[in-house]
């Protein structure tokens, strides 16, 4: 079975558990947690996908990575992920668990890239911007990478604005490119 499939449905299971709950909020920040784990902690992934690891240490690591007092939800995902041997799939269920819940409750993932520090009252601005178009809340990051030259880009769930000086650089370049291969 497809593993984005199989992801979906233990996210969507998950989070009808939860809200049952009434912890779907608290397990959506503990999902935020273990999927930045299993990103950044390459022995956690593989000692959860080793066969050789039984699943009492597995479901150890699941219970104990994301911090103590687990919520019920978590601790029952936890147990039904290690018996059913789908640790496989555990980041792909924590980034659709974040997926559902941020839809369901009408969150929007906004990312700003600044070549330099930009003012906090843009930055609001911004912000406010963004959560009046989606008419709902906005879960904002801002890099700084001084390799764009200048400008910003804004990814605001599916779109990207590139207003910076390296991306109208290459928009330029594919324009030439592409110029000069119709003359030739």
């Amino acid at each position: 079975m497809n593993e984005g499939l199989i992801s979906k449905r233990y996210a969507r299971a998950l989070y009808r558990h939860a809200a049952k709950l009434g912890e779907e909020n608290v397990l959506y920040h503990r999902m935020l947690i273990l999927e930045e784990l299993l990103c950044r902690m390459p022995q956690l992934r593989e000692r959860l996908k080793s066969p050789v690891v039984k699943p009492r240490e597995k479901l150890s690591l699941l219970q104990t990575a994301t911090g103590k007092n687990a919520e019920q939800s978590y601790l029952d995902f936890a147990e039904l992920v290690v018996a059913n041997e789908r640790c496989a799939a555990l980041r792909m269920i924590t980034l659709s668990y974040q997926q559902i819940y941020r839809k369901m409750k009408n969150i929007s993932v906004v990312h700003l890239v600044s070549a330099k520090k930009m003012s906090f009252a843009a930055i609001e601005k911004i912000r406010r911007i963004t959560e009046q178009q989606t008419h709902g809340t906005v879960e904002f990051s801002n890099h700084i990478d001084p390799a764009i030259d200048g400008g910003f880009i804004l990814q605001f769930n599916d779109l990207r604005i590139d207003a910076s000086v390296r991306g109208q650089l290459q928009q330029i370049e594919r324009k030439l490119m592409a110029m000069n291969r119709s003359m030739i």
